[in-house]
């Protein structure tokens, strides 16, 4: 029986990061299976059977929208449930951007055991938004660079992915 594992990503950095981590756990136990949640739509890949896009929670370079917001934030938060319900993941992985914050607080709620959070690489001294929302709901909190121990007292140094 495979091992279901949520992973949660963003475009550019938090991408590469996922994958490059997928591939490492894949190497070493291949029998997990990964259920990708991805708030763009180039992510889809060939080589990516289960992938899910949801909205962007939060556009960066955007005005604050707050039907958009509540919008998007209830369409993750019904998909994730969906998700828990048909793979009953042993754990969710992510990697910074909004969309981690409803995944992370469903598994919470839903009992999903391991909630693994990695901070993202390009934070030295502030923490980002994320990060400040899936801390809670974290029973494991990575940080990339070692000056963000100080800022986020239950984490540990994980290193570059």
């Amino acid at each position: 029986m495979d091992i279901s594992i949520l992973l949660v990503y963003g475009e550019g950095g938090h991408h590469d990061q996922a994958m490059r981590l997928m591939k490492q756990m894949q190497s070493l136990d291949p029998k997990l299976d990964f259920i990708h949640i991805t708030d763009t739509e180039t992510m889809k890949s060939d080589s990516i059977k289960n992938i899910y896009t949801v909205m962007p929670i939060r556009h960066k370079n955007e005005s604050f929208n707050p039907l958009a917001f509540v919008n998007a934030y209830l369409k993750a938060v019904s998909l994730t449930i969906k998700l828990v319900r048909q793979y009953k993941p042993r754990a969710v992985i992510g990697f910074g951007p909004g969309i981690c914050i409803p995944v992370f607080m469903v598994c919470k709620v839903l009992g999903v055991k391991k909630r693994i959070f990695f901070e993202d690489w390009c934070r030295f001294t502030s923490k980002s938004l994320s990060g400040k929302a899936c801390s809670p709901f974290s029973t494991k909190f990575f940080v990339q660079n070692e000056s963000l121990k100080e800022l986020y007292r239950d984490a540990e140094f994980a290193g570059r992915l």
